[in-house]
Formats: structure tokens, sequence, C-alpha cells
């Protein structure tokens, strides 16, 4: 687990529990569950913003069929339903992980035979 993703889901969890502090019987202070979040969220953006240096920097970045693929997948899967075609979330969900997973697999077999 990296640690963004560690600060991100700290913050989620905050922010659950500040929205649900009442049927927990919590106690929070909401300035500083606040503040808490607005710490943990700035982390993880200048982390971001650093990854998305370390991407500029990469080459052949944008001719990555694995994103591609990806990223179609994704808008597709997330109009599944305004498209019309009324295919079950849980199918194109889990054939969109099955190619991406062939996919990742596929160039990994590929780039340790070059």
């Amino acid at each position: 687990m990296s640690r963004k993703t560690l600060m991100f889901v700290l913050a989620l969890v905050m922010a659950i529990l500040g929205l649900f502090k009442t049927e927990f019987g919590l106690q929070l202070d909401a300035a500083g569950l606040v503040g808490g979040i607005t710490l943990l969220l700035t982390y993880v953006f200048f982390e971001a913003k650093l990854d998305i240096q370390r991407i500029r920097e990469q080459k052949g970045k944008w001719s990555d069929p694995k994103f591609w693929v990806s990223f179609i997948l994704a808008i597709v899967t997330a109009l599944n339903a305004n498209l019309g075609w009324h295919i079950p979330v849980e199918i194109v969900s889990a054939v969109a992980f099955s190619i991406v997973t062939a996919l990742f697999k596929l160039f990994k077999i590929q780039s340790s035979i070059d």
C-alpha cells in the first residue's frame, strides 16, 4: 500500500466518521476534523503532482495500449446504462478487469523478453 493510498484512506475514514458522528455516538470537533482531512488531502495532492511530473518525463506514455484500453473501458463502464445497453455493471466491470489484467500480464511478459 502506497503512502498516498494510506493517507487517502485515512482522510476518507475521517470524513465518514465526521458524516456519521451522531450515529456512532462520537464527539468529534468539526474544525479539527476538517483540518485533519485538509492536511491529509494536501499531502495526497502534492504527491500526485510529483507523480504527474514523473509521467511527463516518460517516453511513449500516450502510446501505451494498456492506458488507452483502461481509459476506454472506464468510460464504457461508467456510461453503460446511459448508452442503453443495460448490461449489468458487474459483468461490464468483470470483463474490463479481466482485459486490463491480461494486458498487464502480456506486456510484463513481453518486456521481460526484450
